[in-house]
């Protein structure tokens, strides 16, 4: 668990978790401020001399469980800690809203630190610049008017208010009725025909030089605004200590060549995005649209789920935060590759994973609410049995014990941890 390293005034948060069962448990952490600190802090001195900081005498092959690769070695017994607090849990930066964007006073100045000026304005650029391509399909020119950044601002809020209101799977004429049945509000901002002319005529691209630049990428029509809309949100906020990498699927079945189809997500067809997010505030700090097979260039990279982890957490490495994800992700090379840039690691493991001790698997012989404990430097690997020939194995380089719970009995890393931070991209 993160333990309070050095108290200052300033700089002090309090986050919550989740478990299984539902239970909240809360573990306060105070983060350092480094910008008073020139010289090579105390955290960093316990973080260089984190390999040494446990004694393993005892090399008995009794004590130890074996992978199914014959070389992992688990101990079974929890290795006693030295006295000195560990570095890698140490956070050092203020989660929360960044300088960039702690001027924001306003609603609408807070929205356009994300949706910045630059974005509207190449959105309406090349929306004009298309309607004048079809200007002369329509028989008065009023009827294809271009738009201005208080009418694009205007769309997309009622956009939202849609949203909210339920109505994205409504007949767009059925809400702007007159009979009492609409809403009155989209009535009053634009006409419905003006409404889906927008829709149909708004671009993210210029269309004349968008087949050279598909070339590249299938992203191209949204490429750029997607590039400023990322790079925004890393900018005007810090996540907390935990965060989440999982995917998420966006509603659409119009004509794309990368629509997925995940009969377990509600939607079941869309765009698939892998996400970095917040497990405290849900706030999306990172994410990657996923695209198939990409031309050769600079968007061929590999999707594997290790690459897409290395991918996501760029903008926390170093930071000595977690990330938790699930058993599609979770493998023990990205354990090691996270702990050299300073960032633990919190997931479910598949069974299939050969670093897993045969004994850890789920058996007949093992009864329910039974935990098996493996111990490393740096890791912990636990076995979880929930109910009769089911097992839940999760490794962890945040923790040192096998701690249970005493209330559902259940480990801690279970209870108070994966459960806890595991839905942050799905909130």
């Amino acid at each position: 668990m993160l333990q309070a390293f050095k108290e200052i005034p300033s700089d002090e948060e309090t986050t919550t978790d989740k478990d299984e069962s539902g239970a909240n448990l809360s573990v306060e952490s105070v983060d350092v401020d480094d910008a008073d600190h020139h010289s090579q802090s105390e955290a960093d001195i316990l973080e260089d001399e984190e390999l040494s900081e446990y004694d393993e005498t005892d090399d008995d092959d009794s004590n130890f469980c074996i992978g199914r690769d014959k070389q992992t070695r688990w101990r079974k017994t929890q290795i006693a800690p030295r006295a000195k607090t560990r570095g890698k849990n140490v956070v050092k930066k203020i989660p929360g809203p960044t300088s960039h964007a702690r001027d924001a006073s306003t609603e609408l100045e807070a929205y356009q630190k994300i949706m910045d000026i630059d974005i509207i304005d190449e959105v309406i650029k090349c929306t004009n610049k298309y309607m004048q391509g079809i200007q002369h399909k329509f028989g008065r020119e009023r009827r294809c008017m271009e738009t201005s950044r208080s009418e694009l601002m205007a769309l997309l809020g009622l956009l939202y208010l849609i949203g909210t209101r339920k109505g994205h799977h409504a007949n767009v004429r059925e809400l702007w009725t007159a009979d009492g049945t609409g809403v009155q509000i989209l009535r009053t901002c634009m006409s419905c025909d003006r409404f889906l002319f927008l829709l149909r005529c708004i671009r993210f691209d210029d269309l004349q030089t968008r087949p050279g630049r598909r070339q590249t990428g299938k992203l191209a029509p949204m490429c750029t605004i997607l590039d400023i809309f990322v790079k925004n949100c890393q900018q005007c906020y810090n996540t907390s200590e935990f965060t989440t990498i999982d995917e998420m699927l966006h509603p659409f079945r119009g004509r794309c060549s990368f629509i997925q189809y995940m009969p377990n997500k509600p939607a079941k067809y869309g765009v698939k995005i892998f996400a970095l997010c917040d497990a405290n505030t849900f706030y999306c700090s990172n994410l990657e649209i996923y695209c198939g097979k990409q031309p050769r260039g600079p968007c061929d990279v590999r999707n594997t789920p290790t690459d897409i982890v290395k991918r996501l957490v760029s903008p926390i490495e170093n930071s000595n935060k977690n990330v938790t994800t699930d058993n599609w992700y979770t493998n023990i090379p990205l354990l090691h590759y996270l702990l050299e840039k300073k960032t633990t690691l919190l997931g479910t493991m598949k069974k299939n994973k050969r670093e897993i001790p045969p004994e850890f698997l789920p058996t007949k012989a093992r009864q329910p609410g039974e935990s098996m404990f493996g111990f490393q430097k740096g890791k912990v690997l636990v076995s979880f049995v929930p109910k009769r020939n089911k097992a839940v194995i999760l490794v962890s380089s945040m923790h040192d014990s096998g701690v249970m719970d005493e209330a559902t009995k259940k480990p801690e890393i279970i209870i108070l941890d994966y459960n806890m931070t595991k839905g942050g991209v799905d909130t």
